[in-house]
């Protein structure tokens, strides 16, 4: 039985990728076998998702970017179907963090050919998440921002306020069994290694260890955030002395004024807020070794 390759046409906006009959091109030139389908709502790419892991297919083959993955990765943890990404977005972070390869001719080889692994995912306020969620910073320009409708424009901006109204808060952190109190910038417990804009926000997380990666950015002055995010860019940011690290199960944040969580690139809820690890909870393919 064919490869069912589901894919959404608006994934990466902010640059060209094939559309259905062109991704059909493409595996006949391979000489690959899939059945590709187009899906206009995320509405409908959903209910084709679910009928899909129902009928027990075994892999399912997803084209598109980060936030496309996320609604099949919410219709397929905890299924016995395995999620095969063929990455088609902006930044492709959990692709990545997965050693996808971000050719369109290997990745539909891998997708087709690939072998099956168990991996971990995150939630957040009850959400599933791929990448990271927290508070602070990210959220609070998210919050501006939104998660629709991308424009870069409009995304300078939200930086650019978020900045100059930037204050870090004071917030308790319980770490599993252990309670921190900080003012703090930015608060995230990571799944994988990068989120936002590929930003390699914990370089050593790991997506098959049962951990989240728990980094805090402590109380930065303003002329502080800019070297900050270019250590964070050079994955530097750990060594420094406002920084503090560590691995855990769960974290539960909570602050006196409620503060937005950010659970992947859109807002979740506000605090306080419970983030934990769910161990092998998702089927992934992954290229053979």
């Amino acid at each position: 039985m064919a490869l069912k390759l589901l894919m959404n046409d608006k994934a990466g906006r902010l640059h060209r990728t094939p559309n259905v009959e062109e991704m059909r091109q493409t595996l006949r030139v391979l000489g690959l076998e899939a059945e590709v389908i187009g899906s206009q709502s995320p509405v409908a790419f959903r209910k084709r998702i679910r009928g899909l892991v129902e009928a027990g297919e075994e892999r399912i083959a997803v084209a598109g970017g980060d936030g496309t993955v996320r609604l099949a990765v919410e219709e397929m943890a905890g299924s016995n179907s395995a999620l095969a990404i063929v990455p088609q977005g902006t930044m492709n972070n959990f692709a990545t963090a997965l050693r996808l390869p971000l050719s369109l001719p290997m990745a539909l080889r891998a997708a087709i050919d690939g072998e099956i692994r168990e991996i971990d995912l995150g939630r957040a306020s009850g959400k599933l998440f791929t990448e990271s969620a927290g508070v602070g910073l990210f959220a609070n320009a998210l919050s501006l921002y939104g998660s629709h409708n991308k424009s870069l424009w409009r995304g300078l901006l939200a930086v650019a306020r978020t900045m100059l109204n930037f204050r870090p808060a004071r917030i308790a952190i319980d770490v599993d069994d252990e309670r921190w109190e900080e003012r703090a910038a930015w608060v995230v417990a990571a799944n994988g290694f990068r989120m936002a804009q590929a930003l390699p926000v914990a370089p050593s997380a790991s997506l098959t260890d049962g951990m989240l990666d728990l980094v805090v950015l402590g109380d930065l002055a303003r002329n502080e955030l800019i070297p900050y995010y270019l250590a964070i860019r050079r994955q530097t940011h750990l060594t420094l002395p406002k920084t503090r690290f560590c691995t855990a199960k769960c974290v539960e944040l909570h602050s006196r004024r409620p503060m937005p969580v950010h659970i992947d690139d859109r807002i979740g809820g506000n605090t306080p807020t419970r983030i934990e690890v769910m161990p092998r909870y998702l089927k992934v393919v992954v290229e053979r070794l």
